[in-house]
């Protein structure tokens, strides 16, 4: 009897954990905000789903839009931290409207209850990795999207990723749809590390998200090879 009513107990808290959870997804489907990724940022949320990182990592934070998706799975989880990493002052990459977004993101982790699975760093990525050295097992580059800011974030924060950890960047299938920025890199050196050997698998919705992994070739998947 005893077992039964631990068991109840159990189930009880895993549905009202599962109600809460769905009044967050719900406010974020019918909140959005104004950044490229859309409904992209659900593809991270599963990702973290599935994963169960311990460690996330995320370049570009901003309003918040990834990072509430990447905290809402860690909260369904009941594991892992997120290190959103920002220095929300003006860049030639803001989204419109959140050039100072700390207040932003701030509100809006408040507003879907995530606060403690998001850990606000107010830097740079150059000045966040000075410290850094704890694996990382997801990691989001989203920041500066020049070639030369997109190669150092990955330079900075790949050699922390676990053997299996991914690395996602935005906005990868640019160059395919024409868009004309001059300034844009990410395209570029994402396709190097392709030619690198980096296993890279690309989604082509909302200008490219590729999922990365930083052995190339792969972690091998059998000891006779």
């Amino acid at each position: 009897m005893k077992k039964w009513f631990q068991n109840q107990r159990w189930k009880n808290r895993q549905l009202r954990h599962q109600f809460r959870m769905m009044a967050i997804r719900l406010g974020l489907v019918t909140r959005g905000m104004n950044t490229g990724m859309g409904e992209s940022a659900w593809l991270l949320h599963g990702l973290v789903r599935s994963l169960k990182p311990e460690t996330c990592v995320e370049i570009g934070s901003a309003q918040g839009w990834s990072t509430c998706h990447i905290g809402l799975a860690l909260r369904e989880n009941f594991q892992g931290q997120l290190y959103a990493v920002d220095p929300h002052l003006p860049t030639a990459w803001n989204d419109v409207g959140a050039v100072d977004s700390l207040p932003i993101l701030t509100r809006n982790l408040r507003r879907f209850g995530l606060e403690k699975c998001v850990s606000i760093i107010r830097a740079t990525s150059e000045e966040a990795a000075r410290d850094w050295d704890r694996p990382i097992d997801f990691l989001l580059i989203d920041g500066d999207h020049s070639y030369e800011g997109v190669k150092k974030d990955w330079t900075l924060f790949s050699p922390h990723l676990s053997p299996f950890g991914v690395a996602v960047f935005h906005d990868t299938t640019w160059d395919l749809h024409g868009a004309n920025r001059p300034d844009m890199g990410v395209p570029r050196f994402v396709e190097e590390l392709r030619r690198a050997g980096h296993p890279v698998i690309t989604i082509d919705r909302d200008c490219g998200l590729s999922m990365v992994q930083k052995i190339p070739g792969g972690v091998p998947l059998s000891a006779t090879f």
